[in-house]
């Protein structure tokens, strides 16, 4: 049964498609599937309508007694006649679809040949172009492990060199707490040590003024007790020379007053 062009398309490889085209003398093996099965539907086409046999007119029946004149006539006919000229057509018509097939099968068969070689050449270029592929493969592998290799022994010695500096930094920041405790601590101690000093320098300051105001007071109360003494002591010469005028009015006034007057 005759196939349809979905069918070709659908049911058949693209090798398939081309095995059949070569067995039908289709010549050009290239373009898309689709096109080859267009010219596997035409070839095959053409192939049908070659291969149908000629159907030959049946002569007419004729009465028994008249058969032996029509056999001499075809006789004669076939040798001279139109029939020579169709047998003579038909024999050169064998000759040239004998040849056609011939040359068609020699095509063929060097088609075939041609296809061989291509496929055998196909396949060996395949053959090459995989082991290039896989060397290739291999080769972009091994660089690829060496390169992840070295990424990695970089990261590595990125990641020592990041945990050098963060211990570093941690001993940095240990150097600055401590010599900021000491620091403290020194400032503490400074400022004790002022503060005692100020404290002792008060403590100096106010003896000393201690001292003085001491001093002062004993100077003031000796002055005082001199400032007294010779109080007492005017004091004491007032009332003498007070005494000495109550006397004087007393005694000798009234002694003066009554000299003076009674004489």
């Amino acid at each position: 049964m005759e196939e349809t062009f979905d069918e070709l398309v659908t049911k058949h490889t693209r090798r398939e498609l081309e095995e059949m085209a070569l067995k039908y003398s289709v010549e050009n093996l290239g373009g898309t599937k689709s096109q080859l099965a267009d010219a596997i539907l035409d070839a095959m086409k053409k192939h049908k309508v070659a291969s149908k046999p000629i159907v030959e007119e049946k002569p007419k029946e004729v009465a028994m007694a008249e058969k032996p004149k029509v056999a001499e006539r075809r006789v004669q006919q076939g040798k001279k006649g139109v029939r020579a000229k169709i047998a003579a057509t038909e024999g050169k018509a064998a000759e040239f679809q004998k040849a056609g097939r011939e040359i068609r099968e020699e095509g063929i068969r060097e088609m075939n040949k041609g296809v061989r070689e291509l496929r055998s050449a196909t396949n060996k270029m395949s053959r090459e172009m995989q082991s290039d592929a896989q060397k290739m493969m291999e080769d972009g592998r091994q660089r690829f492990n060496a390169g992840q290799a070295e990424f990695r022994a970089n990261l590595d010695a990125q990641i020592r060199e990041n945990q050098e500096s963060t211990f570093k930094l941690h001993s940095g920041a240990r150097e600055i707490q401590l010599s900021i405790g000491k620091m403290s601590r020194e400032f503490q101690k400074a400022g004790r040590d002022m503060r005692d000093e100020g404290y002792r320098n008060l403590q100096l300051g106010l003896n000393q003024f201690r001292d003085g105001v001491d001093v002062q007071m004993k100077e003031n109360r000796e002055a005082i007790s001199r400032i007294d003494s010779a109080a007492r002591e005017l004091q004491g010469r007032a009332m003498s020379f007070q005494n000495e005028i109550h006397r004087y009015q007393e005694q000798e006034l009234k002694n003066y007053v009554r000299d003076f007057y009674y004489g």
